[in-house]
C-alpha cells in the first residue's frame, strides 16, 4: 500500500502543478462566484429607491412607507400618470406604479422606470398592494398573505418532510446535480487517465520502477493519483457553484430552510466512488493498449461517451423509473451512478436495489484492477506500439 500512495502523490504532485489544470480549475468557479455575487451585490448594496404610485381605481387606502427586511420604501400618490412622469423626470421619483381602474377584475399593474426593479423592491411593490387594500388589517394577517398557502410534503414510506417552495426543488435536483457532476468528471477524467498510463510507457519509466513494482501497484497508484486530481478539479467547481447559489438567490431565498437530502449525498458518495474509480481503472487499460498519445485520447473518448449513456435513456427512465430497464441499468456497473441518482430524484429506491449496485460495482472495480495490471504486463516492453486483441488475449491465458 505504501508504494500505491507514493506513485499516487507523485502523480498527483507533478499534475496539480500543471497552469492549464489550475487555469481550469479555479477559473470556472471564480467566474461562477462573479455572476452570483452581481445579484447579491444589487440586492445589498443599495437602498430602496423613492417611487410613485397612481392609483385609477380610488379604493386604495393612502400608504406612503412600507418596511422590507432591513429597509423601508417611500411612496408618493399621484392624481395621474401625468403628474407621475413629471416626478419621475425631474427625478424625484425612480420609477411609478399605475394601479388601472380594472385590476379588481383582473388587469395587471404596471410599473414604469429606467430599469427592471430588483427582488427587494419588488418584494416591496407586493407589500405596499396588500397593505393599500387591507389597511385597517393588523400585520400578522398581511404577513400571512404573503404565504397563505405554504404546504409541507411528507414522504409515506420514510416520513421525510420538505416545506412546498425552493426546498422540494432542492431536494429533487441534487440527485441529478450528482449524477450530471459524476458524467462530467467521467468525461473528462477519461481521457487524463489514459494519457497518463502511455505517457508511462513513452518516457520509458517502467524499467526503472517495474524492477521495485508490481504491475498491479503501478496502475493502482496512477489510477488513485488521478481520481484524486479530477476530484480536487469537482469539489473546487462544487465549492464554487455552491457559493455561487447562495448569492445569487439569497435575496429571494432564505438559504438557512432548504433541506439538504443527505441520503442522497451518501449514495452518491458511495456509488460515485467506486463507480469512478472504475471508469479510470479501464482509461488506464485502454491507455496501456494504446500505441500512442492520441489513440489513447480516442479510446479515453469512446469511453467517456459510454459514461454520459444514460442521459440519452432519460425519457424512457422519466416514464417508469421503477421498470425492468431503469432496475437493470442500476445494477450495471457503468451506469449504476447515473442511474441510481437520477431514480432518487424521481422515486423512492429500494434500499437492497442500491446496495446490490454498491456489491457489483465494486466487484467490478476489483476485477477490472486484476485484468488491468495484466494486461500492462503484457505491454511494458511495447513502447510505442498497440496492444492487438491476439497479443491481448494471450497475455491473459498466461496468467
Amino acid at each position: 500500500m505504501r508504494k500505491i500512495w507514493l506513485i499516487a502523490t507523485t502523480t498527483y504532485r507533478r499534475r496539480i502543478r500543471s497552469g492549464m489544470f489550475l487555469f481550469l480549475t479555479f477559473g470556472l468557479p471564480v467566474l461562477m462566484v462573479i455572476a452570483g455575487a452581481v445579484p447579491f451585490i444589487r440586492a445589498r448594496g443599495s437602498d430602496l429607491p423613492a417611487v410613485g404610485y397612481v392609483d385609477q381605481t380610488g379604493r386604495l387606502a393612502t400608504v406612503t412607507q412600507v418596511p422590507v427586511e432591513d429597509a423601508t420604501l417611500t411612496l408618493t400618490a399621484y392624481p395621474d400618470i401625468g403628474a407621475a412622469q413629471t416626478a419621475f423626470q425631474q427625478g424625484e421619483i425612480a420609477g411609478y406604479l399605475v394601479i388601472p381602474d380594472g385590476y379588481f377584475q383582473g388587469q395587471p399593474a404596471a410599473f414604469y422606470a429606467e430599469e427592471e426593479p430588483g427582488g427587494k423592491l419588488q418584494v416591496a411593490l407586493i407589500a405596499f398592494m396588500r397593505r393599500a387594500m387591507l389597511p385597517d388589517e393588523p400585520a400578522w394577517i398581511l404577513d400571512r398573505l404573503a404565504g397563505p398557502s405554504n404546504l409541507t410534503y411528507v414522504a409515506r414510506d420514510s416520513g421525510e418532510e420538505i416545506t412546498a417552495g425552493p426546498a422540494v426543488a432542492v431536494r429533487f435536483a441534487v440527485p441529478a446535480v450528482l449524477a450530471l457532476v459524476f458524467a462530467i468528471a467521467v468525461f473528462t477524467g477519461a481521457g487524463q487517465m489514459g494519457s497518463a498510463m502511455v505517457r508511462e510507457k513513452e518516457q520509458r519509466s517502467m524499467e526503472m520502477i517495474i524492477t521495485s513494482l508490481a504491475p498491479r501497484e503501478l496502475v493502482a497508484g496512477k489510477v488513485l493519483g488521478m481520481t484524486l486530481l479530477s476530484l480536487t478539479q469537482v469539489g473546487v467547481w462544487a465549492i464554487g457553484g455552491g457559493i455561487a447559489f447562495v448569492l445569487a438567490f439569497s435575496s429571494v431565498v432564505d438559504v438557512q430552510t432548504l433541506s439538504i437530502p443527505w441520503e442522497a449525498l451518501t449514495w452518491g458518495l458511495l456509488l460515485g466512488m467506486p463507480g469512478y474509480f472504475l471508469y479510470a481503472v479501464l482509461a488506464s487499460g485502454l491507455g496501456v493498449m494504446a500505441g500512442d498519445s492520441q489513440q489513447a485520447q480516442q479510446l479515453a473518448g469512446v469511453l467517456g461517451m459510454l459514461g454520459m449513456a444514460p442521459l440519452y435513456l432519460m425519457g424512457l427512465l422519466i416514464n417508469a423509473p421503477d421498470g425492468p430497464l431503469a432496475v437493470g441499468l442500476t445494477m450495471f456497473p457503468l451506469t449504476a451512478p447515473m442511474i441510481g441518482l437520477f431514480r432518487m430524484a424521481l422515486v423512492e429506491v429500494p434500499t437492497w436495489q442500491l446496495i446490490a449496485s454498491l456489491a457489483i460495482l465494486t466487484a467490478s472495480l476489483v476485477g477490472s484492477i486484476w485484468l488491468v495490471a495484466h494486461i500492462f504486463r503484457a505491454a511494458m516492453l511495447m513502447y510505442g506500439q498497440a496492444l492487438r486483441p491476439r497479443q491481448l488475449l494471450q497475455a491473459l491465458r498466461e496468467v
